[in-house]
């Protein structure tokens, strides 16, 4: 259309979209560089050529820094249709760059929306492109990481792993496998990572492009997993070495009860005495050993915890050196338990007196017993996710606390960081055993220094309503 006037150029751009404007430099009541203005504000991806007969030079490149795709004096006509063929070239190729832009935004958006830490790394490990999940999983912002060393950013030291990944991924095109990473706090992460190898137009490799699942907690669900089994197949071969030596206790005892009758001289009872003494001692330390591996069967009865709790809590009183400080703390309507009171007595008594001796020169041994629901919960000892009402029974100390690296060892038939003499190394074995008996488990904390938490966890025993008609 051919307009004149700027009431007339401004309803046409209102109720038209134009490929391409023709603008002479001289209008009525209005100028070539006034219509260019309002062209750029209503329409700016439509290019504008200015034409004019009168314009000098400055004025023509005052029009392209207005954004005028281009201007032809009228005496020089025969370059207005290559004119319009380079205004249209750059109006589409802007077209397309825009919509490109658009799709890299929109791309951009849905990769922040996934669940991964996405990120893309040229050949020289520089950070090209950094999502939303890697900033939560990692702890750097895009900004920060973007343009990085990602080796010198994402792990700790030389990695065998990553050396394989970088190789493969230029060998094959693609690598998965599991790499240990660290976050911006310097903690250890376990990813398993997908790489996919980026080229050129050339067909050149450009970058690799890297989508990280955090699978930190399952690798830690897994090492409880595989800690459990070690503790059972241990148990397996604890509980046949056991009975063969209480088989061989057994004549023994047995043969200083018949001695006893015939020697009468009193060094002869003395050591008599002793060899009955060691023995016995030794028949007690084998039935721990078959109740660990045997899962500490026994009679099932409806036990009242707060009553066990308490009995517990008078005789630690009693016996513990008052330089041990005796807190207890049990809530009133505690829930009962299906189990052994016998077993469940021993569970509570082994806890305290590991605390006791955890405080050589004293310290508080708190003992807390509450009801509590559970929704999924895992520990170190119970991979699978444990739900329903349960009864927590805490057993702490301000004691020496274990160190990390002695945590996965604790529960091991024979490990103990007593004295020689001091105990068999029996005593968590045994205490995790008739937990697990009685379809239990146990979660501990500790720390070095300040003491040690263990938390027992029994299932409730809720009587059922009776029935009304």
């Amino acid at each position: 259309s051919c307009v004149k006037t700027k009431e007339e150029y401004e309803a046409a751009l209102a109720d038209n979209s134009f490929d391409l404007i023709l603008s002479d430099y001289s209008l009525p009541h209005f100028d070539g560089l006034a219509a260019l203005d309002i062209a750029r504000q209503r329409h700016p991806e439509t290019p504008v050529i200015v034409v004019s007969g009168t314009m000098d030079e400055e004025t023509a490149v005052e029009s392209l820094k207005r954004g005028a795709a281009d201007y032809v004096f009228k005496d020089r006509l025969s370059r207005l249709p290559s004119a319009i063929r380079r205004a249209m070239t750059a109006a589409e190729e802007a077209t397309r760059h825009q919509q490109a832009e658009e799709t890299i935004r929109e791309q951009a958006a849905l990769l922040d929306m996934a669940k991964d830490a996405i990120l893309v790394r040229n050949l020289e490990e520089r950070i090209l492109y950094w999502n939303k999940s890697a900033e939560r999983l990692y702890g750097w912002s895009a900004a920060e990481a973007l343009g990085q060393n990602a080796n010198e950013l994402l792990y700790p030291g030389d990695s065998l792993q990553l050396q394989q990944a970088r190789q493969q991924v230029l060998e094959r095109g693609e690598w998965v496998g599991e790499l240990q990473q660290v976050n911006r706090e310097g903690q250890p992460l376990t990813v398993e990572s997908r790489w996919s190898l980026v080229r050129d137009p050339a067909g050149q490799p450009k970058a690799n492009l890297i989508i990280n699942t955090d699978i930190t907690e399952r690798k830690k669900l897994e090492a409880q997993f595989l800690r459990i089994q070690r503790l059972e197949t241990i148990g397996a071969l604890t509980g046949g070495i056991a009975h063969d030596l209480n088989n061989l206790l057994a004549p023994i005892l047995l043969g200083t009860q018949l001695l006893g009758d015939k020697l009468a001289g009193e060094d002869g009872q003395k050591i008599l005495g002793t060899m009955r003494a060691s023995a016995l001692r030794g028949s007690e330390m084998i039935k721990q050993i078959l109740a660990f591996a045997r899962g500490v069967g026994g009679g099932v009865v409806v036990v009242d915890l707060k009553q066990l709790l308490a009995e517990v809590g008078r005789l630690v009183r009693g016996t513990f050196l008052r330089a041990v400080r005796i807190q207890i703390n049990i809530a009133e309507s505690l829930y009962s338990v299906l189990g052994n009171a016998t077993q469940l007595h021993q569970v509570l008594l082994n806890l305290c007196v590991n605390a006791r001796d955890a405080m050589p020169r004293g310290g508080v041994l708190s003992l807390e017993a509450s009801n509590i629901t559970l929704d999924g919960k895992v520990t170190r000892l119970q991979p699978e996710p444990a739900s329903g009402p349960y009864v927590m029974v805490t057993v702490s100390d301000t004691g020496q606390g274990i160190s990390p690296e002695l945590m996965d060892k604790i529960f091991e038939p024979f490990f103990t960081t007593k004295a020689p003499g001091k105990g068999t190394g029996l005593g968590l074995s045994t205490v995790l055993g008739i937990v697990k008996s009685h379809g239990g488990f146990l979660d501990v904390a500790s720390e070095v220094g300040k003491g040690t938490t263990f938390q027992v966890y029994l299932p409730a025993h809720l009587p059922t309503e009776p029935a009304t008609a």
